[in-house]
């Protein structure tokens, strides 16, 4: 049977790090780690046993969903305390392992110091971490569309900074002193532009996109291709720590004879 492990948009990671804790709580050590490490790698995960296959479900599935999954097979497994706190610094380490696989991914596509993404990738973990329906890999994607991750250029319309963001269209999202060459505050703005978008347009993520670039054809598809791939490889990289975490705990993993 293979356990696929959404991170949806619209993933609560209080919520999600609740159901983890008790997941956590229900399974034996070595299981309850590998599970957990399972919980929090992403949507590419499947059982050891699955792993060398494509993942047939949406990366963009809910993780609610799929925890139940994983609860559902945990059921029968005897109690153990384990600290909350190891389940936060699995999270950190997947968390990381995330970000680094998609600076190493797109300073190879650009072409570009992996320092020279690093900045911009983690401003758009920090900046989706506060919203709800909004994934890092989307505004990335974004950014990697609308700039290639320039944080100082300006089109002849005067879209400005990495998510080409028209200062006179958006005032009331800016303080006066703000400038939309800082990437911390153009992201933030951009973020905030296409949660308007995106209530306004009842959720739909195609329509909200479509509107963000002023209706430029395709405009929606590229940036949602973008996210899917740099989804995958963020969830390849958490595999990897959730099958590091399982083959610690249990070091005869992976042994054969």
């Amino acid at each position: 049977m293979q356990v696929v492990v959404g991170t949806g948009p619209m993933t609560d990671k209080k919520t999600l790090l609740n159901r983890v804790e008790s997941l956590y709580r229900l399974t034996s050590r070595r299981t309850s780690a590998f599970a957990v490490a399972l919980c929090l790698a992403g949507s590419s995960i499947a059982i050891p046993s699955a792993w060398a296959s494509e993942p047939e479900s949406d990366p963009a599935a809910m993780a609610f969903n799929q925890l139940t999954v994983l609860e559902s097979l945990q059921q029968q497994e005897a109690a153990s305390d384990i600290d909350l706190e190891s389940v936060q610094d699995m999270e950190s380490m997947v968390d990381e392992a995330r970000m680094r696989a998609q600076v190493e991914y797109l300073a190879e596509k650009l072409r570009k110091p992996p320092e020279t993404v690093q900045k911009y990738v983690q401003l758009a973990w920090a900046e989706a971490s506060r919203r709800v329906g909004l994934t890092p890999e989307l505004l990335i994607a974004i950014m990697h569309k609308e700039s290639t991750f320039r944080p100082k250029v300006q089109n002849r319309y005067g879209a400005q900074g990495l998510m080409q963001v028209v200062r006179r269209w958006h005032r009331e999202k800016l303080k006066a002193s703000e400038s939309l060459f800082d990437p911390a505050v153009n992201v933030r703005v951009g973020a905030d532009i296409l949660e308007e978008y995106l209530e306004s347009v009842g959720g739909d993520l195609s329509k909200a996109l479509a509107k963000y670039s002023g209706n430029s054809r395709g405009y929606a598809n590229k940036v949602l291709g973008e996210s899917r791939k740099l989804a995958h490889v963020a969830d390849m990289a958490a595999a990897e720590v959730a099958m590091a975490t399982w083959q610690l705990d249990d070091p005869s993993a992976g042994q054969t004879g």
